[in-house]
């Protein structure tokens, strides 16, 4: 590695202030951070599957890695129902109250990660989440963790297909070395208040990526700083 790839390896994993202190340091100028940075006029960044191509292999993973589809169906539709027939509330929280900010006070089309539980909610055809996933009011993009945790639930190959052919229209978020350290500080500094490992690799994700959180459940992530959560109506 030069010495510049380490430079910049290690300049990823710094907070946003400290990065804007180096960035200040070395004489350049960077836009300050706003609430939804992805949701600004650059469409180059909201563009589905403009920008899951061009960021494939960095910050999206190549989900055709593996063995090709045979799937006729894909996305939410290759999901719903799944399983529908089992009991998977240990896996995820029940609906809360909804926190004051809904997914429908996002601007339209904004990309946001979707939490584990909006995803499992459409696989055990909740009403909430069937009606979001029928015409989501976001770009919808899905944390590694949630990929993997899909995964897990699997029972056999059938199973494995229909998740892989779910994500498929999707960005699939990557745990870079800026996440993977922030989800390690998330544990510390909330894991005695009940946030999950899960929890935190996928607001890490969502962190690392500057755009919001889509949950069913809010609290797990009301003290963490730099995350904007919304929830279901």
């Amino acid at each position: 590695m030069s010495l510049y790839e380490e430079a910049m390896s290690l300049a990823v994993q710094l907070p946003q202030t400290e990065r804007e202190r180096l960035s200040r340091a070395l004489g350049v100028q960077i836009a300050p951070r706003s609430t939804l940075p992805l949701a600004a006029p650059d469409r180059s960044k909201t563009d589905p599957a403009a920008w899951k191509q061009a960021e494939t292999g960095h910050a999206v993973l190549n989900t055709n890695a593996a063995a090709p589809l045979a799937a006729h169906v894909l996305g939410a539709d290759a999901l719903r129902g799944l399983w529908a027939e089992r009991d998977l509330a240990q896996n995820f929280a029940e609906d809360e109250a909804v926190s004051p900010d809904t997914v429908a006070a996002l601007p339209k089309g904004s990309p946001v990660v979707v939490h584990t539980d909006v995803v499992l909610g459409l696989a055990l055809g909740l009403e909430t989440t069937r009606v979001f996933w029928e015409k989501p009011p976001v770009e919808p993009r899905i944390a590694t963790a949630t990929y993997l945790k899909l995964l897990e639930l699997c029972e056999d190959d059938a199973q494995r297909a229909r998740v892989r052919a779910f994500v498929q229209p999707f960005a699939v978020l990557s745990l870079g070395p800026m996440a993977s350290t922030k989800a390690a500080q998330l544990m510390l500094e909330n894991g005695s208040n009940g946030l999950s490992a899960l929890d935190a690799l996928i607001a890490a994700t969502a962190i690392a990526h500057e755009i919001p959180l889509v949950t069913r459940a809010a609290r797990p992530f009301g003290n963490i700083e730099g995350l904007f959560v919304a929830t279901l109506p």
